[in-house]
């Protein structure tokens, strides 16, 4: 390369504007009102010199307010994560993007926006946002987040029905979790307080799905009277056809385990009502029965004695 050749190149990148440089062009346009331009020039600040946390909250800052509520996301999360001494400039920023977010009746947004807030402060008490993040974490399948959240959306809910509505979806999100000791006494407040009809029905599935799941854990364990009682309340009315055969099977291994072989066949024979030729319920009650009979039936006589 000849030394004409390295001077021009010099010169190039010395006329290649700076990070300082985008910045203050960002800040002449956004003081203009123009916060397209503002948001590009801090954009390209941000490519020469990504680590400014100045350039992240002056880019969030014009996101909002052209209504680009991702881009602003994006943009306070990543001032709360690269500066933790503006964490709170962060959230502050952050629940101006919700409440508008909320005003554009953009809920994918807002959702992404108290996600961020709850990664940048998490001991921010979220208030009138709290059901919103709660809703979202569960839709998403975070149950974590969920089972975090619902507790408090709940008890700041504003109507009793309300409460009820999230707290069966807290006894759902503990049912994922494998937690039916959590999930057991919130549905049971449900159903006994009957505050909202429309989650009955599913207080009483999920009810019964857990005492399923508890009755054959205690089986597993070797406690077929304390799995018992969990077997007999899956039977109550209301819970899924599948979930009541599948306590009637569990109910004959307990009766098996305490040497009621008849009891034991009477609760394998109500497993079988309602289900299908075929079905796994159908199939192991069929097969218990059949062992059943085997070990009740004579011994076959002993063969002649050979002449």
């Amino acid at each position: 390369m000849s030394r004409r050749t390295l001077a021009a190149l010099a010169l190039a990148l010395a006329c290649q504007p700076s990070a300082a440089d985008h910045e203050q062009l960002g800040d002449r346009q956004y003081a203009a009102g123009a916060y397209r331009d503002a948001l590009a020039e801090y954009e390209l600040g941000l490519t020469a010199h990504p680590g400014s946390a100045d350039l992240d909250a002056k880019a969030g800052a014009a996101a909002l307010h052209l209504g680009e509520f991702g881009l602003a996301v994006d943009a306070f999360v990543a001032l709360g994560q690269r500066d933790r001494s503006r964490a709170g400039e962060a959230a502050d920023g952050l629940e101006r993007v919700v409440r508008a977010a909320l005003a554009a009746n953009d809920r994918s947004d807002a959702a992404k926006g108290l996600a961020g807030l709850r990664a940048v402060a998490p001991a921010r008490p979220l208030g009138r946002y709290a059901r919103l993040a709660a809703l979202d974490a569960a839709d998403r399948g975070d149950t974590a987040g969920a089972l975090a959240l619902l507790p408090s959306a709940a008890a700041a809910a504003g109507d009793a029905r309300t409460a009820d509505s999230l707290l069966y979806v807290y006894g759902m999100a503990a049912v994922r979790a494998r937690a039916c000791s959590t999930a057991v006494p919130v549905f049971e407040g449900v159903l006994r307080r009957q505050r909202e009809p429309a989650v009955l029905e599913g207080a009483r599935e999920g009810l019964g799905l857990c005492a399923l799941a508890e009755g054959q854990r205690l089986l597993v364990e070797g406690r077929p009277a304390d799995a018992e009682d969990w077997f007999r309340r899956a039977t109550a009315p209301g819970a899924p056809t599948d979930v009541v055969r599948g306590a009637f099977l569990g109910l004959g291994d307990v009766k098996l385990a305490e040497g009621d072989v008849t009891a034991a066949l009477e609760s394998y024979q109500q497993a079988l009502a309602g289900g299908t030729p075929g079905d796994t319920i159908t199939l192991r009650a069929q097969q218990k029965i059949n062992a059943l009979g085997k070990a009740d039936a004579p011994a076959p006589p002993p063969p002649p004695p050979k002449p």
